[in-house]
């Protein structure tokens, strides 16, 4: 279920309706641009409470399933955590991400994307010629799955990290860091408020919102004053969103 070595992940905070559980939106997104379910997920009743998957209660591991029936799990809101294989990246494991020391319903849960890290595994200034090739291609890939999906599905916001987590609204709004590598949704009207984090990293402009990146595209040249400029942007998010319910 999930991919082998150091993970790299993004995760998505809809802070919207979507018309179907957040999971099988991700995962249809993800079928149109190539990608295929490999036939093993966690699934049980719909609308469980939990903290992670698979520890909850309730849940149970089913493997060799046919696509159609992982689709038809992902939209009754059965499935909690399906494998995926990725064109250009291979494996990956789609659930709904860890809300440590909560439980939630799973509306309440970020939907993250896993796959290996590969170089990225390993800091930049050890990058030999082939690493450095392998990272580039992996980024171009990975930078493609998670582009789709923040404009398909126009998240509130999403992450993207290493090893890391897609922090809640919840945990933003008591102060939690949101990451160094950021997609946010024009809809919520934060850019003014995003122009000293513009310029400490890369930026990319996607037709629904912008990336924000202090380390996947390329690694920030003060790290502290990255974080000091998210902080303010990263409570308003947390104060907007801690309320909102999704499917």
């Amino acid at each position: 279920m999930w991919p082998g070595g150091v993970h790299l992940s993004f995760g998505l905070w809809p802070g919207r309706e979507l018309g179907e559980p957040a999971l099988a939106a991700v995962g249809d997104v993800l079928e149109e641009q190539g990608a295929t379910f490999a036939g093993a997920m966690f699934c049980g009743p719909p609308g469980l409470s939990f903290s992670r998957v698979p520890d909850a209660p309730g849940l149970g591991y089913a493997g060799a399933r046919s696509a159609r029936e992982v689709r038809r799990c992902l939209r009754d809101g059965g499935a909690y955590r399906v494998a995926m294989r990725l064109p250009g990246v291979g494996p990956a494991a789609i659930s709904l991400e860890a809300t440590p020391g909560d439980d939630a319903p799973p509306g309440r849960h970020p939907v993250d994307v896993t796959v290996e890290a590969g170089a990225f595994a390993i800091p930049r200034p050890l990058w030999d010629y082939e690493e450095r090739e392998a990272a580039e291609v992996r980024q171009a890939a990975v930078l493609h799955y998670f582009k789709a999906c923040c404009t398909a599905l126009d998240p509130a916001y999403a992450v993207l990290h290493s090893e890391g987590s897609t922090p809640t609204p919840s945990a933003l709004a008591t102060g939690r860091q949101i990451g160094l590598d950021v997609y946010v949704s024009r809809r919520l009207g934060l850019g003014p408020r995003l122009t000293d984090v513009a310029g400490l990293c890369v930026t990319r402009e996607w037709p629904t919102g912008t990336f924000y990146s202090g380390w996947f595209l390329r690694e920030t040249t003060d790290l502290d004053a990255l974080l000091a400029a998210w902080t303010r942007p990263s409570l308003i998010l947390g104060e907007r969103l801690s309320h909102t319910v999704r499917a």
